[in-house]
């Protein structure tokens, strides 16, 4: 049998009575075993259209001898047949059921992805998660669980986005920015006075421009460190980022990757860092849609930090 994990989650009716009808069904499939449950977790909902309420989150531990196909399509029928209705994306919903990680195996196929792509930044997923399987490995960052919880929970308020090309990536840190009234790194780091594209740009990527005692010479950084960030302080965003990070410098809680379409061999060194395990946290967005980007650019931010405002003041 293979060991899994699952999230569930309804904002929609009697939501611990939805939970627990899925979590018998999940519990009934056949060459299924339930080992664990989380808690229940009353989340804030992330991204999709307003006015929803809030959500209840949580996970399951079980092992199985359906594959990964033929659990999804179990999941799926347990949705439908509890009134779930697939219209709008990340609208509010009677009951979600997501296979998170199917032992270490790694699964794209039919639109099926597994790890699931988002699991690795959104708190509501990996908070129930950790109660029952924090020891559980993300074979996508190789990191487990627990790791990837702590990774947000003592990084500073800092989110690096990277592209094939660095134009992209700008353009797309400075949206986050604006969206979230936030601070862009690059404007406040003293090497980068002269811009982005002066012959300084390089040096600031690649040595003093994160490192610690950097931070704590500039306020609007050092106020995003660990312990001295507040509650609803938005994140500082660099328009670049560095893969691999020295002993001393400051690693992001949030990568995301714009892959948007390039050139082939740029796009392939592209994907070869992004799928070089160890870099935690990571949001990989693809499309050339702009708007469409942004908004999931920032509904990442924001299920890394789901108490940020709305919109932000500098």
């Amino acid at each position: 049998m293979t060991r899994c994990l699952l999230a569930l989650g309804s904002n929609l009716g009697d939501r611990p009575e939805n939970l627990s009808r899925a979590t018998g069904e999940v519990a009934s499939l056949p060459g299924t075993r339930l080992l664990a449950r989380s808690k229940w977790h009353e989340t804030t909902p992330i991204g999709g259209p307003s006015g929803q309420g809030a959500f209840l989150n949580g996970s399951l531990l079980l092992d199985t001898r359906l594959s990964p196909v033929e659990l999804s399509h179990a999941l799926h029928d347990i949705e439908q047949s509890l009134g779930r209705r697939r219209v709008v994306r990340w609208d509010a919903r009677v009951i979600d059921i997501d296979v998170l990680l199917y032992d270490r195996q790694q699964f794209d196929s039919a639109g099926l992805i597994i790890p699931h792509p988002r699991m690795s930044f959104r708190r509501f997923v990996l908070e129930p998660a950790c109660e029952i399987a924090g020891l559980m490995v993300d074979p996508t960052s190789g990191w487990t669980l627990a790791r990837l919880l702590r990774h947000l929970d003592e990084s500073p308020r800092y989110v690096a986005v990277t592209a094939v090309q660095p134009e992209s990536a700008r353009r797309l840190a400075g949206g986050i920015c604006q969206a979230l009234g936030s601070f862009q790194l690059e404007s406040l780091l003293p090497l980068a006075a002269s811009g982005p594209d002066s012959p300084t740009a390089k040096t600031v990527e690649f040595t003093s421009a994160i490192h610690e005692s950097i931070w704590l010479q500039i306020p609007e950084l050092a106020a995003r460190l660990p312990g001295t960030a507040e509650s609803t302080l938005p994140p500082v965003v660099s328009g670049f980022w560095c893969d691999a990070v020295p002993s001393g410098l400051v690693r992001p809680a949030l990568v995301i990757a714009w892959e948007i379409p390039h050139s082939a061999a740029a796009q392939d060194e592209l994907r070869e860092k992004l799928d070089r395990p160890g870099h935690g946290p990571l949001a990989r967005i693809k499309g050339e849609d702009f708007p469409a980007v942004l908004s999931e650019a920032i509904a990442a931010v924001r299920a890394v930090w789901p108490s940020l405002p709305t919109c932000g003041a500098k």
